[in-house]
């Protein structure tokens, strides 16, 4: 594939999961040098946390896999973010693979052994279903949902990392209910935490930008809501 079409993968992250190392490192050295970032995980579990670690824009993954395999996990990152992009790969050659897999999300399927030119185009295909778009969420709030920045009148807010990760979990699910069990596996990696804990950082949140919209729903969890301007 041409470098130019190549550098096309510039601003994305891309995260890889494949219990087979051999497999596992010729994709990263064959994908690596022409994106953002490039993660690796050798099996659903690791691709899992991987994702809740890192900005990932497409996950390349296999299905069999030990443990969590690549369909529960895709099922598990869904969950957090509905509109997260799969590459699905998988040596089984039958339909049943191929119809869960794109039910479960997958942009595109790859039967292995793996060509690396198709992985490559299939990247590039999926940049089109990325979401770049900007979402206001107030008259001086509004966010990047690409490169995951917040603004406040034109100018770029950080929050601490704990605030910044709820934040955009609930920005990936706008309108949505995000449970109290959604922050404590996602932000906590599933352990209980202390509502008021929880509420107290919402509040901290809420103060740093400007009061957007935030309402929770007692003994359920919290929904951000676009503010009509």
């Amino acid at each position: 594939m041409h470098l130019q079409t190549l550098n096309l993968l510039n601003d994305i992250c891309v995260l890889i999961v494949e219990d087979d190392e051999i497999a596992r490192t010729t994709i990263k050295q064959d994908i690596k040098p022409y994106c953002k970032a490039c993660y690796e995980a050798a099996d659903g579990l690791s691709g899992l946390q991987s994702f809740k670690e890192h900005h990932i824009d497409v996950i390349i993954t296999d299905i069999h896999m030990p443990g969590i395999n690549g369909l529960d996990m895709i099922k598990e990152i869904l969950k957090l973010k509905s509109e997260q992009l799969f590459i699905v790969m998988t040596s089984y050659d039958n339909d049943k693979n191929l119809i869960e897999s794109m039910k479960e999300g997958a942009c595109s399927f790859l039967r292995k052994p793996l060509d690396i030119e198709e992985l490559q185009t299939a990247l590039i295909m999926s940049l089109g279903r990325i979401k770049y778009t900007t979402k206001i969420l107030s008259e001086s709030v509004y966010i990047d949902y690409q490169k995951e920045i917040i603004y406040i009148d034109n100018q770029p807010v950080f929050l601490s990392h704990t605030s910044n990760k709820i934040f955009w979990l609930l920005s990936y699910n706008i309108g949505r209910l995000v449970s109290y069990n959604m922050i404590e596996d996602y932000i906590y990696d599933g352990e209980s935490v202390n509502k008021n804990i929880l509420h107290n950082a919402i509040l901290r949140i809420k103060k740093q930008l400007h009061s957007i919209d935030i309402e929770n729903i007692p003994s359920e969890g919290y929904i951000l809501k676009v503010k009509t301007l």
